[in-house]
């Protein structure tokens, strides 16, 4: 997630630099960016729009687990 997410690179950029296959790129990054949501839904409340995107505010807590 990192170098497609981040670094802005593309996927089959991701593939080669990584040396793996696309299939198994693409679940990776999946996984993760499904973690990250639900992370932020459990520490800060933020939902998921019709359109699927995660929305809120960060609020700081300071007997959060996830954020601390």
């Amino acid at each position: 997630m990192f170098l497609s997410d981040i670094k802005g690179l593309k996927q089959q950029e991701v593939v080669t630099q990584l040396k793996q296959r696309l299939s198994t790129t693409k679940s990776q990054i999946q996984c993760v960016r499904k973690l990250i949501t639900q992370g932020f839904m459990d520490c800060c409340g933020f939902v998921l729009n019709k359109n699927g995107n995660l929305v809120g505010e960060i609020q700081e807590k300071k007997d959060c687990k996830i954020c601390n």
